[in-house]
């Protein structure tokens, strides 16, 4: 097990990798499963070893569209518990930079803090994102996901659910949004006020 000191920061380090490297990770995470689309994989080690990543993927289509520009969606974060405090947002932060220095394409940053895993959003308050909302919040009607009765499993669309489950539809939880304008200068870029 790796032992954090007051100078974990500076034995930190971020590099970018595949998605199949991070499958411990991926699968220690709540959702244990990787985002559909992943276009960024970043682990995080100190003094060498794995510790935990971030996972960024395309998002919805309606994304950049509504925040004006190539948009991705930080889908997946993970760190194993022995990282001290605050090590979440200084990982965002982090990535945050890399994607600035090697992807000038993206122009804008999205993420969600899913309150039914005990999530608000605390830690992209903490690295200056900005909230922009929740997930359903102008919607008539909530979405609603397919649970097997049989497996627990869940499907979000039923095109994906085998023949022969038994189905119960569970209504999606709204999810807290927060964003991160790269370039706010910019005209057209998202301002949520």
């Amino acid at each position: 097990m790796t032992v954090f000191d007051a100078l974990w920061r500076k034995e930190c380090t971020i590099e970018p990798c595949r998605v199949a490297e991070l499958a411990a990770f991926i699968q220690a995470h709540y959702l244990r499963k990787r985002p559909a689309i992943v276009e960024l994989c970043l682990m995080m080690r100190h003094v060498g070893v794995p510790v935990g990543c971030v996972v960024y993927s395309a998002p919805c289509r309606e994304l950049s569209v509504r925040y004006g520009g190539k948009t991705l969606e930080l889908a997946r974060g993970y760190l194993l518990e022995a990282i001290p405090k605050n090590a979440e947002t200084w990982l965002i932060g982090k990535s945050v930079k890399y994607i600035k220095r090697e992807r000038s394409d993206v122009e804008h940053l999205v993420s969600y803090a899913d309150p039914s895993a005990g999530h608000s959003g605390v830690i992209y308050r903490a690295a200056n994102w900005i909230a922009d909302g929740r997930t359903d919040d102008k919607r008539k009607t909530p979405r609603c996901d397919y649970v097997d009765q049989r497996t627990g499993k869940k499907y979000g669309r039923r095109g994906n659910v085998p023949v022969g489950a038994q189905l119960v539809r569970v209504p999606r939880v709204s999810k807290f949004r927060y964003t991160l304008p790269l370039n706010p200068t910019k005209r057209g870029q998202h301002d949520p006020m």
